[in-house]
C-alpha cells in the first residue's frame, strides 16, 4: 500500500478481506476524508460486508494523522446497532494500530473531547491510560466498568462516584445511543476497570489518553487479529 501521506482525499480503498466478525466476512475499508477545515488529515477505517447482495457497513473508527510527527489521535467509534456485541470494535481498533505500527506511527493518543466511557476501556485494553494514575483517586469524573456476571447478557455497566456526574451523563446522547446501564451498587456484576471521563461542562483540564504499554498493544493486537482472521 502506498504511504498513508498520499492517499487521495475522498477516496476509499480496500484496506483487507482477511477478517471476519462471527458469521460476517469483512472488507476493511480505508478513506482519507475531505479537509473539515481543521487543517488535521482525517482518516476513517469501517468494517463492512456482502448481505443478500448488497455491500453493508457495519462500523467504523476514525482518527487523525500526523504525518511529520508521525503521530496518530483516536477520535472515535461507531457500529450500527444491529452488529453490536460482534466485537467489530475491537477488531477496528487493532486495525488502527496495526496500520500505526506499519507505517511507523508510534505516539497514539486520543481526542481530548473523549467522552465514551466503554470505547476507553477498550482502549486500556491495549495499554492506553492516562500519565498520572494518582487522578483515578483523586478525582470525582472516574467511573467504573463492570458486568453482570452472567457472561450472556452484554449490557455495558457504569457506576459513577459522583451523583452530579452521573445525573449529567444520563442526559448525553451518548449514554442514549450507546445502551449504558447505571449502577448503585456492584452485586451479581464483575468489575472491568475505571475510567475517567470529564464532566461534560467541565473547565479543568481535559484527560488524554495515550499508548503507554506497546509490548501490550502489540500482543493485544497481534491476538485480536489472529482471532479474526479467516
Amino acid at each position: 500500500m502506498m504511504p498513508l501521506e498520499f492517499l487521495e482525499p475522498d477516496k476509499k480503498i480496500i484496506y483487507s478481506t482477511d477478517y471476519f466478525s462471527e458469521s460476517y466476512n469483512h472488507i476493511l475499508y480505508l478513506k482519507r476524508a475531505l479537509d473539515d477545515g481543521s487543517h488535521k488529515p482525517k482518516f476513517y477505517l469501517s468494517a463492512a460486508s456482502l448481505i443478500n447482495g448488497e455491500i453493508i457497513q457495519q462500523g467504523h473508527i476514525y482518527f487523525y494523522l500526523d504525518f511529520d510527527k508521525k503521530t496518530s489521535s483516536f477520535i472515535g467509534v461507531k457500529v450500527l446497532e444491529e452488529y453490536r456485541n460482534m466485537n467489530i470494535a475491537t477488531l477496528l481498533i487493532a486495525t488502527w494500530i496495526d496500520l500505526c505500527f506499519n507505517n511507523g506511527y508510534d505516539f497514539l493518543g486520543t481526542n481530548p473531547k473523549q467522552r465514551k466511557p466503554f470505547l476507553i476501556y477498550l482502549l486500556k485494553n491495549y495499554g492506553f491510560d492516562i500519565e498520572d494514575l494518582a487522578l483515578y483517586r483523586k478525582r470525582n469524573d472516574v467511573i467504573g466498568i463492570y458486568r453482570y456476571q452472567n457472561l450472556d447478557d452484554n449490557n455495558k455497566l457504569l457506576l459513577f462516584k459522583d451523583k452530579r456526574h452521573e445525573n449529567i451523563f444520563i442526559n448525553t446522547n451518548i449514554c442514549k445511543t450507546d445502551n449504558y446501564q447505571i449502577i448503585q451498587d456492584t452485586s451479581d456484576t464483575i468489575y472491568l476497570d475505571e475510567v475517567i471521563v470529564p464532566f461534560q461542562n467541565a473547565t479543568i483540564q481535559p484527560i488524554i489518553y495515550e499508548l503507554r504499554d506497546y509490548d501490550k498493544a502489540k500482543q493485544k493486537t497481534k491476538l485480536v487479529l489472529k482471532r479474526h482472521h479467516k
